[in-house]
């Protein structure tokens, strides 16, 4: 099968893919980036110590202490 002058025969699946796997790890390192802002946002908020003195406290309650 010809196309634009060039053989289909010899192409390997790679050449249609060119490109694609560094858009990947572009979104991977950007949802990483994301993850690690929305943690340090909720870190520094001081939201996550109050999570676990919450969590800490209930089984405290629950075990009867």
């Amino acid at each position: 099968m010809e196309h634009e002058g060039r053989s289909d025969l010899g192409r390997s699946w790679h050449d249609d893919d060119a490109g694609q796997t560094t858009a990947e790890y572009s979104l991977v390192l950007l949802v990483a980036g994301l993850v690690v802002g929305v943690l340090a946002a909720f870190v520094k908020s001081g939201a996550l110590d109050d999570m676990f003195k919450t969590i800490i406290s209930g089984l405290i309650d629950r075990a009867g202490g």
